[in-house]
């Protein structure tokens, strides 16, 4: 009976023992791992869109020649646009604290929530180019 006993006790702590092993496992795993890793994602697009207006980017990644070069460039935004569209984070005032809390090493560049608003509303027709063009690719 004693020996029963414990055998049930040892085994009962191994279990927690493991579980918690196991909890503790994920925890770690899943600190190193965002989901929506937002720099990675930004990259990826960044990447996709320069290579998509090569030929109607100058050397900044601007579409227009600005006076005094800008903060972000104008691919820089589009690809920030796709990223917060694509990781699906639906309050832009949620993503916009995200990127300047979580993210601002990231994005030393990063301007304003106006500015950046405005000219994505102005670069609207480029983001939809590039949504076309690349449906095209797929199809």
């Amino acid at each position: 009976m004693l020996l029963k006993m414990l055998t049930n006790l040892l085994i009962n702590n191994l279990e927690k023992v493991v579980q918690y092993t196991d909890i503790q496992y994920f925890r770690l795993t899943f600190q190193n791992y965002s989901m929506h890793n937002l720099k990675t994602n930004f990259d990826k697009f960044f990447s996709i869109t320069n290579s998509f207006f090569k030929k109607s980017i100058d050397k900044h990644g601007n579409f227009k020649s600005y006076p005094k070069p800008p903060k972000m460039s104008d691919c820089e935004i589009i690809a920030l646009s796709l990223t917060g569209e694509s990781i699906g984070i639906d309050s832009e005032n949620y993503f916009w604290k995200k990127l300047a809390t979580d993210y601002l090493a990231s994005f030393p560049n990063l301007i304003e929530r106006s500015r950046y608003n405005r000219r994505r509303k102005r670069l609207y027709p480029y983001i939809q180019k590039l949504n076309q063009g690349l449906a095209n690719r797929l199809n």
